[in-house]
């Protein structure tokens, strides 16, 4: 193989050309055999560093992270979801999310089942592949010591590490912005003699583009690298972008007419994406010409590379502070800055400038919390600039040793990346997975109560108590976990049970969410499971939930119909108060038809009502109230007992006496109250009154 490689002129913008020669025969095969094996030994090295950065990603996958975070078990429930028939355009969980990583986990679910290790095992893929395109770019446009050093650094440092074991749609971000670069230089290396193979470049490179945009929002930003770079051209190599631009232009061109269904869509369905509100206070602060608070984000996101304690705060993906780099890596990266700044006319250089400076943009107007994976469009120039760094580094020194011995930047090379690897590989598998605030945040608890139930085998319905029990939280941690929610209801148990089918059940309960006091009466004990001492929420007990004093209620004559959805038996304000205090009302409900609570609503497309309190004064106005539903309507089946407690906060200026106080259901997305129905059926209006609150002299 013979090859020209002249990308780092400073006047001329040359093609990498490659030429081989078959060989007659197999006798000819035989005979040059040795410098066949020559040929691929190059290869050896990258392929010995992906055995790596695949091993190192898959090692404890469904361990490390110690359970799920809640943006993690929402894809999992929408790839469960499209196995399915639920095929979506827009998934409206976390805030929405582009549809390419749901449908990929969807595949890898229906291939090695349906299982965790299956949502995470996509971004362990993509990532290392993302390593590969990386090397074979850098490799392309620089040389073999630099793309090494990027492969190596991708493979073993923190960052990269903790994306590609996360189950969050960013994470397939690097590889498909990798080959967009990929077809984009292929692009330019042709002559207009290659003209056909040229417009299937392009295509290759639109269609690149078309599917960043359907991964994540950084890419909507990412993008803008390819025209600014053709804007270089046109500045600096101007014969380049005489016969390049009309390809370019074509590919882009390509890549919005694929988004634009896309961006159809979300223009047809607001509710679809809301995540763009982060930026509506930088921008705002930007038109009021208030450039402070974008100068302060901008800083904070550039030091979050180099500087301890200006890293991503958001726990769940970094050790909170932690910059991207070590010491010696930030002494490269910051030589590597430097270098492709002074080198900025070479195209190779500028171009990882501008990819860098565009990838990184998110963070630079929000701030570097959660930059983890909003500049993960930006991860392959991230850790070229530090190889090329240490290249810079090497040069110097050989500029100034004459002698260098051979293999002294072999040796300094290996002994910077060996430090590197531990420093990362220690804060990833030890002290950040360890972390109890880290595993508060992945929730190991309820992991640990959904293994404990698996390990006893189907059971009657349980009642699970959890701090998020609404649809989009902790029960999708279970769908992840165990695939099945139907045996099982979910409340907050600090305010609301659930008996279900309005009989006597188990209840987990963790010590995050102790039953209210009213409700222990109800509550036997069982066994008491311990995690780790120092966890944040350390314990959960199996308790015997006692129905028969809500079934006892039950019984009364129903208060009030609500849409034949379910029928309020029995309230009762649980102590006497005084001004100043909280009141606390005690609701006893049946379900009588769950497909009557409310419409099928986003972002879970399930029912989604709240419960309002309201106490009125003398006038009919509500001076004080609670609007919440601490048993979630999304699981509940006809016959469930539902009890609600609804602590009210009483304003010390009120006045002792008797309040006449009400209670409803509304929807949360729309507000509409259900409707309380009347002996035959007919609306008679969307709230009933409870007994009055009396309030005492203080």
């Amino acid at each position: 193989m013979s090859s020209t490689n002249c990308c780092n002129s400073a006047t001329e913008f040359c093609a990498f050309e490659v030429k081989s020669s078959g060989f007659d025969g197999v006798m000819g095969l035989l005979y040059n055999a040795p410098l066949v094996m020559k040929r691929y030994q190059k290869w050896l090295p990258i392929l010995l560093i992906l055995l790596l950065a695949f091993g190192l990603r898959l090692a404890a996958l469904t361990e490390i992270p110690p359970g799920l975070t809640h943006d993690e078990a929402n894809h999992g429930r929408e790839a469960i979801g499209i196995l399915q028939g639920v095929w979506l355009f827009i998934f409206p969980l976390n805030y929405g999310s582009e549809p390419l990583y749901s449908y990929t986990a969807a595949f890898s679910m229906w291939l090695f089942g349906q299982t965790l290790f299956a949502l995470r095992l996509v971004n362990v893929v993509f990532n290392v592949l993302a390593i590969g395109i990386s090397y074979l770019w850098v490799r392309r446009r620089f040389d073999q010591m630099t793309a090494l050093v990027t492969a190596v650094l991708l493979s073993i440092t923190f960052w990269p590490l903790a994306s590609a074991r996360e189950a969050l749609r960013a994470g397939m971000l690097p590889f498909f912005m990798g080959t967009a670069v990929w077809f984009f230089w292929l692009l330019l290396e042709k002559n207009d003699a290659q003209s056909r193979r040229r417009w299937w470049l392009a295509a290759a490179f639109g269609v690149s583009v078309a599917i960043t945009l359907h991964i994540y929002l950084a890419a909507r930003v990412a993008w803008l690298v390819f025209p600014l770079f053709l804007v270089y051209l046109a500045w600096q190599q101007r014969d380049s972008f005489r016969q390049n631009w009309r390809y370019v232009l074509a590919g882009l061109l390509l890549a919005g007419v694929l988004v634009t269904p896309l961006f159809v869509y979300l223009a047809q369905n607001p509710y679809a994406l809301t995540r763009l509100s982060m930026l509506d206070a930088p921008l705002e602060n930007l038109r009021n010409g208030n450039l402070l608070p974008l100068w302060q984000n901008a800083t904070s996101a550039l030091l979050a590379f180099i500087w301890p304690g200006y890293g991503d705060q958001f726990l769940a993906y970094n050790i909170p502070g932690r910059p991207v780099f070590d010491a010696v890596s930030a002494v490269f990266f910051v030589i590597g800055l430097g270098a492709s700044l002074w080198r900025w006319k070479r195209p190779s250089y500028a171009f990882v400038l501008l990819w860098f400076g565009v990838g990184i943009l998110p963070s630079l107007i929000t701030g570097p919390t959660a930059n983890t994976t909003r500049n993960l469009a930006a991860l392959t120039p991230v850790f070229v600039l530090p190889a090329i760094g240490f290249g810079t580094a090497v040069q110097l020194l050989k500029a100034q040793i004459k002698t260098t011995p051979r293999w002294l930047p072999a040796a300094i090379a290996a002994a910077w990346l060996l430090f590197a690897g531990w420093r990362s590989g220690s804060d990833y598998f030890l002290t950040w997975a360890n972390d109890p605030d880290v595993r508060g945040a992945y929730q190991v608890n309820l992991v640990a109560a959904l293994d404990y139930l698996e390990e006893r085998g189907p059971t009657d319905p349980v009642l699970l108590s959890t701090v998020y029990p609404g649809p989009a939280h902790d029960p999708s941690i279970n769908l992840v976990l165990t695939g099945e929610e139907a045996n099982k209801r979910w409340a907050d148990a600090r305010w609301a049970l659930v008996a279900p089918a309005g009989q006597s059940s188990r209840a987990l309960i963790p010590a995050s969410t102790p039953p209210h006091p009213f409700f222990a009466r109800w509550l036997e004990a069982g066994e008491t499971v311990a995690l780790r001492p120092t966890d944040l929420d350390p314990i959960f007990t199996d308790f015997w939930l006692d129905a028969s004093p809500m079934q006892a209620w039950a019984q009364q004559p129903a208060l009030a119909n609500f849409n034949n959805a379910l029928t309020l038996h029995h309230a009762e304000w649980l102590s006497p108060v005084i001004p100043g205090e909280t009141a606390e009302l005690l609701l006893i409900w049946r379900v009588t038809n769950p497909e009557n609570v409310g419409p099928i609503v986003p972002p879970a497309f399930t029912t989604d009502v709240v419960m309002f309190t309201q106490i009125l004064d003398a006038n009919g106005v509500p001076f004080a109230q609670r609007d919440a539903l601490d048993a979630p309507s999304w699981d509940w089946q006809a016959g469930d007992l539902v009890a609600q407690i609804h602590p009210i906060a009483i304003p010390a200026e009120s006045a002792p006496g008797s309040y006449q106080a009400i209670v409803g259901i509304y929807d949360r997305l729309s507000g509409d109250r259900l409707p309380v129905l009347g002996e035959n059926g007919e609306v008679v209006g969307d709230f009933t009154a409870v007994p009055d609150l009396v309030l005492g002299q203080p």
